[in-house]
Formats: C-alpha cells, sequence, structure tokens
C-alpha cells in the first residue's frame, strides 16, 4: 500500500543551490540474477529497458529509471509523479506476478522506504562533500551515474543526472533530518 506522508513540504534556495522533494514518485526494489536469462528477458520486456549491468550505472526510459544497486539488485523509479489517491503502483502488481511468482527474482515497492531530494545548482558537490568520504569530484562519478555512500552520517543513494542536477534518495525517516542538514551546510559557503 503506498502512503504518502511527506514531513518535507518547502522548497529551498540559496545562491546556486538548490532542492526540493520529489513526491509521490513510485520506487521498487528488484533482485534478481543477471545470468538468468529468463529474468533478464522477462524484466526487459515488462520495462522495455535493458537493466544496467556495470556498478554504479544507469538506464533510462520515458516513464521509467534503473539504477544499479548491486550485482544483483536494481532501484526502479518512476519518472512521473504518481495519484497521491491511489493504493497500488501497476508496475509493481506486474513485476511481482512475473518474477517474485515465478522464483525468478524478488520485487519489493520501497516507495514510503525512501524520498528523493532533487538538488540543483553549481554548489552540489561543495555541499555534498562537507560531509561525505566519497568524492564527488572524481572521473568515475559521471553524468547518468548512481552511487551509494554517508552523507553527515546518513546512508543515501545518489543519482547524477548531469552537472548541476542531482537527485538524494534517502530513507524518510532521516529525511527532515537530512534536509536540515543539506540547508545549513549549503548556506555555508
Amino acid at each position: 500500500m503506498l502512503n504518502f506522508n511527506s514531513e518535507i513540504t518547502e522548497k529551498y534556495s540559496i545562491s546556486n543551490f538548490s532542492m526540493e522533494e520529489k513526491s509521490p514518485i513510485g520506487k521498487i526494489n528488484l533482485r534478481g540474477n543477471i545470468e538468468n536469462k529468463d529474468f533478464i528477458s522477462k524484466v526487459g520486456k515488462i520495462l522495455d529497458i535493458i537493466l544496467p549491468q556495470e556498478s554504479c550505472s544507469t538506464s533510462m526510459k520515458e516513464k521509467i529509471t534503473s539504477l544499479w544497486l548491486g550485482p544483483n539488485e536494481w532501484l526502479i523509479v518512476s519518472n512521473e509523479k504518481m495519484s497521491k489517491e491511489t493504493n497500488t503502483y501497476e508496475l509493481e502488481n506486474v513485476l511481482y506476478e512475473n518474477i517474485s511468482k515465478t522464483n525468478l527474482g524478488s520485487v519489493t515497492n520501497v516507495t514510503d522506504q525512501f524520498t528523493i531530494f532533487s538538488l540543483s545548482g553549481s554548489s552540489i558537490v561543495k555541499t555534498l562533500s562537507k560531509s561525505s568520504p566519497f568524492n564527488f569530484e572524481s572521473g568515475s562519478f559521471s553524468n547518468n551515474k548512481v552511487v551509494q555512500t554517508v552523507l553527515n552520517h546518513i546512508d543515501v543513494t545518489i543519482h547524477k543526472k548531469d552537472e548541476n542536477n542531482i537527485d538524494l534518495y534517502v530513507r524518510r525517516s532521516f529525511a527532515k533530518h537530512l534536509w536540515n542538514w543539506l540547508k545549513d551546510s549549503a548556506s555555508i559557503m
């Protein structure tokens, strides 16, 4: 069941940094064996997308983005907002019927578990670098890459869309704390 509770209702902007929560966005955790041709074939037909197979990579279509989280794990994210009145996510049902029920893999709706902060501006890297061990300026963190790291002691997944546009995924229970930390960090440049 989808529950679009959100503690973040504001948008924040200061000089070269702005952020807002993207909500409601459907998110599905997909697990399966990349070597299993039935798994890859069924997922490809359902999503009309090839799952990324290289670490930190993504693949996108008009309606969904697939983020590589591990050798057998992906986060499937809707590129469109969902209706707040719904308690179902059609893609989850189709994947569940064809992947989980046939024992090809695991499908878990994590829409309620994670929220997404859309970050933009030329000061994103400086802000994120203040409290993360990851080197955001490394050549390996190029456009359309995804990385899982720690930011201010909080586990996050970061999808770099382009130089000045990042989606930051954080567990909903840490969202308000991280939001406030980002505001403080961005204001001290």
